[in-house]
């Protein structure tokens, strides 16, 4: 009756363990509260440093001037200018090739009377007229000429004085406020022009302020 005992509480025992051991493997581990920390991204890396050194592009609205008329009036002396002797008259930047940008008058074949003061307008010419503008003329000053072809050798000219008037404006057509007109008086371009001892050609030069230099023949 022991022994019978015995072994049923061992079986039991052994029933009880098998129990637990099911129970513990069926009931799930209790949940842990995982916290997780957010990290802010990093910012992003600055643009490397540029290599390219070109300007930006000019402002259309900066005024650009540049002359666009030339008036020149020439004061004949006591030997007039006779018909059909010819004049021509040029102005360019001064110590500049003046076949590329200039203004010029070359079919003067009136007569200009002695004592007396005769006005004309020159024409624009050349094909690189961005020479012209007013910065590159108070770099240089300008350079004037007259060149006289008399209609027999013995023909010959009094100039007794010349004026170069230039008119400025920018690429919208508006005068410049303090150059729109500017009145150039050379009172020292005095002299004769022939035709018969090489002595046709009068040059006169201002500096880049626009004051009158010299003026000589040649």
């Amino acid at each position: 009756m022991k022994k019978l005992l015995f072994i049923s509480g061992v079986v039991i025992l052994m029933l009880n363990t098998a129990v637990a051991q099911v129970i513990q493997k069926t009931v799930p581990p209790p949940k842990q509260n995982i916290i997780i920390k957010q990290v802010p991204a990093a910012p992003p890396a600055p643009p490397p440093p540029t290599t390219d050194k070109t300007t930006a592009p000019v402002n259309q609205n900066t005024p650009v001037y540049s002359l666009t008329v030339v008036k020149v009036n020439i004061k004949t002396g006591n030997d007039n200018k006779e018909y059909p002797s010819n004049v021509r008259t040029s102005l360019g930047v001064r110590g500049s090739n003046m076949q590329y940008a200039y203004f010029v008058q070359e079919n003067l074949k009136n007569e200009m009377r002695s004592n007396s003061s005769t006005e004309f307008g020159l024409e624009k010419r050349g094909s690189n007229l961005k020479d012209l503008t007013l910065e590159v003329l108070q770099n240089a000053g300008f350079h004037f000429r007259i060149d006289y072809s008399a209609n027999f050798q013995f023909d010959a000219w009094k100039i007794e004085g010349v004026m170069v008037t230039l008119e400025f404006r920018d690429q919208n057509g508006n005068l410049h406020p303090t150059l729109a007109q500017k009145t150039i008086n050379f009172s020292n371009a005095n002299g004769f022009l022939n035709g018969y001892n090489g002595t046709r050609s009068m040059i006169c030069n201002t500096d880049g302020y626009f004051n009158p230099l010299s003026a000589f023949i040649e």
